[in-house]
């Protein structure tokens, strides 16, 4: 004989109702999305790619270098440390607004 959630042995073979007579698909937790909600959601997705393309990019043209005394890195170094930090200041702009 199964459980019931409250502790006493249940006399039918069907599982308890979930409390409150929600159904099982309605538990999900949080506030509704809204319009602020869903900008904060592509700030910090927009972000979060900007960060991974200039870290994509920067380790792919670093691999490109024949000898690392050809070229200097440090533009290299640079412009992906600008687009890194952009990337995060975006997803922390994100972040924030939700």
């Amino acid at each position: 004989m199964p459980k019931s959630i409250y502790g006493k042995r249940s006399t039918t073979s069907e599982p308890h109702p979930l409390p409150d007579n929600r159904s099982r698909l309605d538990t999900a937790s949080g506030p509704p999305l809204t319009w602020g909600g869903f900008v904060a959601l592509l700030l910090v997705i927009t972000g979060g790619a900007v960060v991974l393309i200039a870290l994509l990019v920067a380790y792919g043209a670093r691999a490109s270098f024949r000898a690392p005394r050809e070229r200097p890195l440090t533009p290299l170094l640079a412009t992906t440390g600008a687009l890194v930090l952009t990337g995060a200041g975006i997803a922390a702009l994100g972040l924030r607004l939700h």
